[in-house]
C-alpha cells in the first residue's frame, strides 16, 4: 500500500528546496501578527498541529505561549528538536488519531495543513481531534487558503529554477480539490514527479466540521491581521471557533 502524498513529498529535499522562502522570517511576521490580534496570554499553552519543521511553534513560544508542535514526520521531527527548549517540545503525532496532550488553550493548524485526505470522515475526524486537545474554553485557529479565490486566479503552469533543480509545476481543479504536480530532474536524469492534492473546501464546509465537533464558530478572516474574511478577495480563510466551557 502506498504512503499518502504529503507523506512522501514532504520528507524530500526537493519539498523543502521549491518552499526555502517559506522560512523563519516569514513565519515571525504573520504569527507576531496573529497572536497579537488574538489576544494571546504569556503562559497560556498552544499545540502547533502539523508543525513541519517547527518555524510557526518557535515563534509561538516566542511569544510567550507554552508550545508543543505536534507533526506526522519523524524527520521533521527530528529537525526541529534542534529548536526545543523549555517551552518549546516537539512530538511526533498524527491527527487521525486522538492526541495525548496537556489540554490547550489554543490550538493552532497553520499554512493549509489540512484538507489533505482521502475523504471528509477523515477530515472530520481530524478537526475533532483537534477540538479533543482543547481544555474548555480553548480555541482552534484554523488557517486555510481561500479556495474560491485560489480556483478563479488558478495558473495553469509555471516553473521555478533554485540552486538544486528546475521545477515544472501545474495546476487543476478535479474531484473538489486543487492539484498542483511538480516535476524536475535529479541529477543523472532521473525524472521524479510529485503531487499536492488539498479539498477546495468553502467556509461553509469547514464550519460544519468545527460545528459537528462540538466547537461554536466565534469569526472568519482573511488575513493574518483579522480583517473580515471576503471570499472573491481575501489571500486567507481563517476561523476562529471555541470550545465550550461547559458541557
Amino acid at each position: 500500500m502506498s504512503l499518502p502524498w504529503y507523506q512522501t513529498w514532504f520528507n524530500t529535499p526537493y519539498y523543502h528546496d521549491l518552499y526555502q522562502h517559506r522560512d523563519l522570517t516569514e513565519a515571525r511576521g504573520f504569527i507576531e501578527s496573529l497572536c497579537q490580534n488574538l489576544g494571546v496570554n504569556e503562559g497560556e499553552i498552544a499545540i502547533d498541529m502539523a508543525c513541519g519543521r517547527g518555524r510557526h511553534a518557535q515563534v509561538l513560544a516566542n511569544q510567550g505561549l507554552e508550545t508543543l508542535g505536534i507533526d506526522l514526520s519523524p524527520e521533521s521531527i527530528a529537525f526541529a528538536n534542534q529548536f526545543a527548549h523549555e517551552g518549546l517540545e516537539f512530538r511526533v503525532g498524527n491527527m487521525l488519531e486522538p492526541l495525548q496532550t496537556p489540554p490547550a488553550d489554543w490550538v493552532f493548524n497553520l499554512f493549509t495543513s489540512f484538507g489533505y485526505f482521502e475523504n471528509d470522515t477523515m477530515h472530520a475526524a481530524a478537526i475533532t481531534h483537534m477540538a479533543g486537545a482543547l481544555k474548555p474554553g480553548g480555541k482552534l485557529v484554523l488557517d486555510y487558503m481561500n479556495a474560491k479565490k485560489i480556483a478563479a486566479q488558478l495558473i495553469p503552469q509555471d516553473s521555478v529554477q533554485t540552486e538544486l533543480a528546475q521545477y515544472t509545476i501545474t495546476r487543476r481543479i478535479e474531484n473538489e480539490s486543487i492539484i498542483k504536480t511538480i516535476s524536475f530532474e535529479e541529477p543523472g536524469c532521473n525524472i521524479l514527479q510529485f503531487e499536492e492534492r488539498v479539498r477546495a473546501f468553502t467556509a461553509k464546509e469547514l464550519k460544519r466540521f468545527m460545528e459537528g465537533a462540538g466547537l461554536h464558530v466565534l469569526e472568519l478572516h482573511g488575513n493574518y491581521d483579522l480583517s473580515p474574511f471576503l471570499p472573491e478577495e481575501s489571500d486567507r480563510l481563517i476561523i476562529i471557533a471555541q470550545k465550550p466551557s461547559h458541557p
